[in-house]
């Protein structure tokens, strides 16, 4: 293997993991100064409703960031790419402009946000998971794991484009927050099958090791 290819792979993870720990740290920081002043959520009302279910959003949203691309790191090696490194700050500048806008105001620019970066780290994933594919050090995993088709993608392109619209139709409606709370909940629904499927494929890849020490031994 090339001198420069072997770096690369070896750098990769600490240098994912430290450039998105201190992006998630800042956003942690302005994520709990946003609540702290928003009083609006300690006032009671539909509007705090809306707020805190915001406030479940953008933890589950951080906490799920930072599973898929920890898992990544752990799980498989890759020869990275540009985009690698460049897009946890696009997720993280997304990250700071949602939690400035966290509040029942300004919930249609808040979904549009909330849907970019649900693709993008669709497509950071997808991205991560194809070079990863090519390695053969990831054999272990991507054997018993078909290439995913764009039908593997249906649930995703679904709920971004649930997301999508509902910003659109929120940011044009004065006032709509029974559809905001459906939307909201949505969301919730949405990041907690992504932590299921996150947790599938994390499950199935610690397990594969196991399986193939098993049955060599007999």
């Amino acid at each position: 293997m090339d001198l420069n290819q072997k770096r690369a792979r070896d750098l990769l993870p600490s240098i994912i993991i430290t450039v998105l720990s201190l992006i998630q740290a800042i956003a942690l920081e302005l994520y709990w100064s946003k609540i702290v002043s928003s009083d609006f959520l300690f006032a009671g009302g539909w509007d705090a409703v809306l707020g805190w279910m915001q406030v479940v959003v953008m933890f589950m949203g951080m906490l799920l960031i930072w599973i898929i691309y920890v898992s990544a790191v752990l799980r498989f090696s890759w020869l990275p790419s540009m985009e690698d490194t460049l897009i946890p700050f696009y997720i993280g500048l997304m990250e700071f402009g949602m939690i400035d806008m966290m509040g029942p105001d300004l919930l249609g620019p808040w979904f549009l946000l909330l849907a970019a970066i649900f693709a993008l780290s669709t497509l950071a994933n997808h991205l991560v998971m194809r070079r990863a594919r090519n390695d053969p050090a990831n054999d272990y995993f991507f054997r018993s794991v078909p290439a995913s088709s764009w039908r593997d993608y249906l649930t995703s392109i679904t709920v971004v484009g649930v997301l999508s619209t509902m910003g659109v139709v929120l940011w044009v409606l004065d006032d709509a927050r029974l559809l905001a709370t459906i939307a909201l909940s949505l969301a919730i629904l949405a990041l907690a099958y992504q932590f299921r499927n996150t947790r599938r494929y994390w499950m199935h890849s610690m397990d594969a090791p196991k399986q193939e020490d098993t049955s060599s031994e007999n």
